[in-house]
């Protein structure tokens, strides 16, 4: 269960970054956007394998 917490915010904050190199934007929007997003979805599925 770690691994996948760990699995899917370290592939949503990296999606972010590089969202974040195409886009040419000052501030890192792309990364914050992708950890709250990677990590909502981690607990979602925390949450749903838990209540089986």
């Amino acid at each position: 269960m770690t691994f996948t917490m760990a699995g899917f915010i370290g592939v949503a904050v990296w999606l972010g970054q590089k969202w974040d190199e195409t886009s040419g934007w000052e501030q890192p929007i792309g990364t914050l956007v992708g950890g709250v997003l990677g990590t909502v979805a981690a607990i979602w599925v925390v949450i749903r394998e838990l209540s089986k």
